[in-house]
């Protein structure tokens, strides 16, 4: 996003503006910038007359304070990841999980109870974690062991018995043809599998088709991990912050998976595009245009290199952004390592 141009004094106050405003939650006015600028109040009052020209500050109609625009907010969190985070925040965590959803679980509990924000991660299947193959291994009694592969490096495998005795041959032309069709698509239940079935019945038995498509999608449905979200009492608490209209919609989203699964969709593929790792959202940049009183800010966490899940913050604009961006990086880290452990 493309910033005002502004200068030096000027982008000084406001960066001290949105300290003060997200640590008071009050309207700043000169006389407090003047404790913490150098100049005098009369040249504070004209330069943040300029920034609210600007659109970066506005005043509420009851104060002469100013408050923060989404683009001023924008400006502040832009400086602060071009500057670097303060040091990052350590999560406290088990050292032992018997499995990936119990640490998933455990750093979101973790986040929440560190910047009292709602926290939510999301796992690999949840978000349609692409497949990047299935194989099959015959075996006795006309069953086949069959290994779906995923492009995080996750797999995961079912029997299935077979409506009668299938050749080799047979089986390596009805895999190639599913492959080609799969590939690249999620293992969440919606690979179209019904599309793939009038493909592949074409020139095939459809008993075989069917015995084969129907263990893959209960598979799908089996192996997925979900999301976890911690933090709504945190949320909650701070509701003097949070517009009733933003609060009714993340309490929408959260009750309709498939919004919530689109909203940490959307934030593990802009996490991955940015530069610094850190998605942060604001106010209308939000996927849904009803998050318009909330921030989000995320970080994808990786297994050997490949984008394996994300980790995200929610709460009001006026949040703690050092520390939300701290902490998702924390976060991130820390299930990276765990994978790249494994």
């Amino acid at each position: 996003m493309r910033h005002p141009q502004i200068t030096e004094r000027q982008r000084e106050i406001l960066l001290k503006t949105l300290e003060l405003y997200i640590s008071t939650g009050s309207p700043v006015g000169s006389h407090a910038l003047a404790e913490r600028v150098d100049a005098s109040s009369s040249t504070i009052r004209a330069e943040l007359a300029t920034l609210e020209s600007l659109g970066l500050l506005t005043h509420p109609h009851t104060s002469a304070g100013r408050v923060p625009t989404d683009a001023g907010y924008r400006y502040y969190v832009d400086a602060l990841l071009a500057e670097g985070v303060a040091e990052r925040r350590r999560l406290e965590t088990s050292e032992e999980h018997r499995s990936l959803d119990e640490l998933l679980r455990d750093v979101s509990e973790s986040m929440s109870e560190v910047t009292r924000l709602l926290a939510v991660v999301a796992g690999p299947g949840a978000l349609g974690d692409p497949v990047a193959r299935i194989d099959y291994l015959p075996l006795p009694e006309r069953s086949l062991l069959l290994i779906v592969s995923t492009e995080s490096g996750a797999s995961s495998s079912t029997t299935v018995t077979l409506p009668r005795e299938v050749g080799e041959d047979e089986l390596q032309e009805m895999f190639a043809a599913l492959n080609a069709w799969v590939e690249g698509r999620p293992v969440d239940g919606d690979l179209e599998l019904s599309a793939v079935a009038r493909r592949l019945q074409a020139g095939h038995d459809p008993r075989l088709v069917d015995a084969v498509l129907e263990a893959i999608e209960a598979l799908g449905r089996s192996s997925e991990r979900g999301v976890f979200v911690r933090g709504a009492s945190a949320l909650l608490a701070r509701l003097d912050e949070l517009e009733p209209s933003s609060l009714a919609a993340v309490v929408e989203i959260f009750e309709r998976r498939r919004w919530l699964l689109r909203l940490m969709s959307d934030a593990l593929q802009r996490s991955l595009a940015a530069k610094t790792g850190i998605f942060v959202s604001i106010g209308a940049e939000n996927v849904f245009r009803s998050l318009g009183g909330t921030s989000l800010v995320a970080a994808a966490y990786s297994h050997h290199e490949r984008p394996y899940g994300v980790v995200s913050l929610i709460g009001p604009k006026r949040m703690n952004y050092d520390a939300a961006i701290s902490t998702v990086r924390s976060a991130a880290d820390t299930l990276t390592r765990y994978l790249n452990a494994r």
